[in-house]
């Protein structure tokens, strides 16, 4: 069995910033800079958004108008409420497809150096499907774990609800809601962020279905690992930090041009880009069977063209 060196989450920094200067700017193509812009934006469907609530005063002024109207319409009502929820699962269920497939079209184009769309997407169809059905399952969870929460407050504060004042139950129902709030934002963060740095790209390297990788990810890298994987967390944390500062007034330069999805994804693909590659890069730390970048040694990035298999790296000295 290969000893497995110590794990460090400061040592990939060096070769992923190696990785995306080498793809990007060695030599620069201006082509396979807007095709892997693409693939970023592809992979980061669904990642950003909000609400737009307009004409809020309409509708506080019209609660009576309203209500007149859905007792008269019941049936119809009902319909419209299925049908738009039914509108937004599919529209929901399609953005997932989009980034699933966009995810390992992006991750192809970093581990292969090309910029490619029609390839990776037609080569890891089965795959990209997998993770599809998984963020599918995933996101209906998180949906069913919020109304919960929401019923369950409400349950508590239904006794000052009836009474029209806010007192025990109320205070209770906001202190449940808030702490299971936070638990659920957190374990959200968790799921998406072990997903996209463990499970994506064992899928990608070892070509199995989404729910085989989730196990194999677990066991592999953080059954053993956990206190190691939050550091991981904690450096990425760190590191966008000053990303975001970074395109904060890079946006700003461009006189907020730069906050519009296709463009952002072009503009800050380095910044994209680094951090993949600093995803594998750490994974390289776990073995050859976990190696990304062929013919470039998987701890400092040297070039390792025409020397023999398992040779030491004449610029680190590590196998």
């Amino acid at each position: 069995m290969e000893n497995i060196p110590n794990i460090s989450v400061i040592d990939p920094i060096t070769p992923a910033w190696n990785h995306m200067m080498r793809i990007l700017f060695k030599p620069f193509a201006f082509k396979k800079w807007l095709l892997l812009g693409f693939c970023a934006f592809l992979s980061q469907c669904g990642e950003a958004g909000g609400s737009n609530i307009t004409n809020i005063s309409y509708f506080r002024t019209s609660n009576s108008n309203i209500g007149e109207w859905v007792e008269a319409n019941t049936m119809l009502f009902v319909t419209l409420i299925c049908a738009s929820i039914l509108v937004i699962f599919i529209f929901v269920c399609f953005i997932l497809w989009l980034a699933s497939r966009g995810k390992f079209m992006l991750i192809d184009g970093i581990v292969k150096n090309r910029g490619a769309v029609s390839e990776p997407w037609n080569d890891y169809k089965k795959e990209g499907n997998s993770l599809c059905l998984l963020s599918i399952f995933i996101w209906i969870v998180y949906v069913v774990v919020f109304v919960i929460i929401v019923g369950l407050s409400l349950l508590i504060a239904m006794p000052d609800i009836q009474n029209g004042s806010f007192q025990t139950a109320g205070l209770l129902a906001v202190l449940f809601g808030s702490l299971t709030f936070i638990l659920y934002i957190f374990a959200s963060i968790a799921i998406t962020f072990f997903l996209n740095v463990f499970v994506l790209p064992t899928m990608y390297l070892k070509r199995i279905k989404a729910t085989e990788a989730f196990k194999l990810a677990w066991t592999q890298f953080c059954k053993d690992r956990v206190w190691k994987s939050i550091l991981l967390f904690l450096m990425m944390l760190m590191l966008g930090i000053g990303a975001s500062t970074i395109g904060f007034f890079g946006i700003l330069a461009t006189c907020c041009l730069g906050a519009l999805p296709y463009v952002n994804s072009v503009l800050f693909l380095p910044i994209t880009l680094f951090f993949a590659c600093y995803s594998l890069c750490y994974l390289q730390q776990f073995g050859k069977d976990w190696t990304f970048f062929k013919n470039l040694c998987r701890f400092c990035n040297y070039e390792l063209h025409g020397l023999e298999d398992g040779c030491v790296c004449p610029e680190c000295g590590k196998n």
